[in-house]
């Protein structure tokens, strides 16, 4: 081959590795964006399935983050996590989601995505908070909320002050939580963001007991549903919210009408966990209209969603329902069966639930070990910085190190006061929950031990023995026994306190004693606003207590009861027309105990005044605990 022939070869060579390049730039951002495509795809998949099929939306999110993976795309990567964190979260596989948060974190900082770390913290927070850490959740939307700036996408925005609202709701801050919820409400609308509107509204009627403060912002909810009719998953939840709603407050015909619409679009539109609780739902309005055969229909049709689903807190309070509803027709043996098999699920629902707060705590745990990980790395990095800065500069070094150990000791020193106050009222809360906890568990062994087997008693003596001559007595004896076991139990145990709230709660508390005809409970107030769900539970027990005290302990027969809000603070008083309280009385002691280890911790005083025909607890709570 001559000189001429390989100059030839040469050149082209170099045009065809001249046309492969431009072909690879030309092409490459028309294969990258045929990627990220299919990538949207898969995640509209994965959202279309979010309220029908949770196993296909799970399937089709991990698929997107895969291929994201494959193609090395750490913006569409990220995508897919922050979907899979708030699946996760909405599963209740609260571990999943900390590991999902880290992973996008780390993609954030590894690739400098800054706009990007104000909705990983905002998830994180969403994640502590579903798991009931409120003061934790709070610390990341304070800490994403200091991060926002105008460049942040407006739906972040949105959901960080709506999500920031109800963490406030959770620790009895009512005015911040409400600020939120309105700056929430004005940038959805201001951005056309309908959703953002939307849960901020249904969060707000929550936080009301006034029947007209309540329907006005169900009604706003209702008219963006009625302006948006793609919205079908929250139109039946906010149907579902409505009936609830007007059932408690006598209106079954239009309860009735919005569950049935509710029902209809959750058939047409396959959301089988929505179907499952509104048919168990209903079924309850068709029992109070003594419909006991549709009811049980609409029941057995909802025990079949929720085991096809594998939902074991719908099968349990479904079996509760069931138990309930032979009750009512006179079947004490199947009720007694039925409650059983509630308790059974109740229990392992609570094994569920306690292997899901393992996971969290672990995945808290690994997150945590790994950032310290890297924040030793970091550390040893300056440290050497540090030595070889004195090597250079002594003197200059030790002036440096010298006021660095000194704020850092300040620092530590803080750190661990801090630390120190958490742990106190870690433990008071603790102590607070036990309680609870221990106080619902006796009046669900009432409820569903003693109370299905006063029912299976009676029974067995309308089966053997109604002809014998103290028959009606004896019956009579377990009915009343049978209905004074089930009100202690419901004045223990409040299931619809979330959904009435304390005022109602407690007015049906005085309803219920008002029926013994031995006391003469009046209660009294002056607002009608909602409560966080720690307050009202704390309210309500307390409530509970000092008349249970009462009941048992004055001679009496009358309870004068009155919460009342002042400017900075919230008053309740409890009196009695008895023969006077004595605070050494070893009978009563662990109950004042209660009482007074409850106001300790809601940051309140307690004060006691007792005569010889009288007794008068009163009780002051901070404004700031409100």
């Amino acid at each position: 081959m001559n000189y001429f022939q390989c100059s030839n070869q040469k050149k082209n060579y170099r045009l065809i590795l001249f046309f492969l390049l431009v072909a690879f730039f030309y092409c490459y951002p028309i294969i990258a964006s045929e990627i990220d495509s299919k990538i949207d795809s898969t995640l509209k998949k994965a959202n279309n399935f979010r309220n029908v099929n949770s196993d296909s939306a799970q399937y089709y999110a991990i698929a997107a983050l895969n291929l994201s993976r494959e193609s090395h795309n750490p913006r569409m990567e990220y995508k897919s996590l922050i979907y899979l964190t708030r699946f996760n979260i909405k599963a209740g596989q609260l571990g999943e989601a900390i590991f999902n948060c880290a992973e996008a974190t780390r993609i954030v900082e590894s690739n400098n995505f800054l706009n990007s770390k104000v909705e990983v913290l905002m998830y994180s927070g969403v994640a502590y908070q579903a798991m009931g850490l409120s003061s934790d959740a709070l610390n990341l939307f304070l800490e994403a909320q200091n991060q926002k700036s105008d460049t942040i996408n407006y739906n972040v925005r949105i959901d960080l002050d709506f999500y920031t609202g109800s963490v406030y709701a959770d620790i009895n801050e009512f005015k911040k939580c409400n600020a939120y919820l309105h700056s929430s409400i004005s940038q959805s609308i201001e951005n056309d963001y309908i959703l953002g509107a939307l849960k901020s509204y249904l969060l707000l009627s929550n936080t009301y007991n006034n029947v007209d403060s309540i329907r006005k912002y169900l009604d706003l909810a209702n008219s963006i549903i009625e302006e948006n009719p793609s919205l079908t998953y929250e139109k039946v939840v906010l149907r579902n919210t409505q009936a609830l709603v007007n059932k408690a407050i006598g209106n079954l015909k239009l309860s009735k009408t919005q569950y049935l619409e509710a029902i209809s679009i959750s058939k047409r539109t396959g959301y089988q966990e929505s179907l499952s609780n509104l048919y168990n739902n209903y079924a309850y309005l068709l029992m109070e209209e003594s419909k006991y055969d549709s009811a049980k229909n609409y029941l057995d049709h909802s025990l079949e969603i929720a085991i096809s689903i594998k939902s074991l807190d719908m099968e349990l309070e479904i079996y509760d329902s069931y138990s309930d509803y032979f009750e009512n027709i006179g079947d004490f043996e199947s009720a007694l069966k039925y409650a059983d098999l509630f308790i059974e699920k109740r229990d392992q629902y609570r094994d569920q639930q306690r292997i899901q707060q393992s996971l969290f705590l672990s995945a808290v745990f690994e997150t945590e070990q790994k950032e310290k990980e890297i924040l030793q790395q970091d550390t040893e990095i300056a440290r050497l910085w540090m030595i070889m800065f004195g090597v250079l500069a002594f003197l200059a070094a030790a002036i440096g190190g010298g006021a660095y150990l000194r704020q850092k000791l300040s620092l530590s020193r803080s750190r661990l006061e801090t630390v120190e106050k958490g742990k106190a009222l870690e433990i008071a809360d603790a102590l607070i929950h036990g309680q609870d906890a221990e106080r619902k568990r006796l009046a669900m062994d009432l409820h569903d031990g003693l109370g299905a087997r006063l029912g299976a008693l009676r029974f067995l003596v309308d089966g053997f023995f109604k002809s014998h001559e103290k028959f009606e007595e004896i019956s009579d004896s377990i009915v009343n026994i049978h209905q004074n076991v089930r009100d202690l139990s419901h004045r223990m145990l409040p299931t619809n306190l979330e959904s009435l709230g304390l005022l109602m709660s407690i007015k049906n508390m005085a309803s219920s004693i008002n029926k013994s005809d031995k006391f003469v409970v009046e209660f009294e107030t002056n607002f009608d606003k909602r409560l966080t769900n720690k307050l009202e539970t704390n309210l309500y027990y307390l409530i509970y207590e000092l008349i249970n005290n009462a009941t048992r302990h004055s001679n009496g027969n009358t309870i004068f009861i009155q919460l009342l809000e002042h400017d900075d603070y919230l008053s309740l008083s409890v009196e009695d027309n008895g023969s006077g309280f004595d605070q050494k009385d070893n009978t009563s002691g662990m109950g004042l105990k209660n009482i007074k280890t409850r106001v300790e911790y809601l940051g309140g005083q307690l004060s006691l005044e007792s005569t010889d025909f009288t007794t008068l607890f009163m009780i002051e709570i901070p404004n700031k605990k409100l």
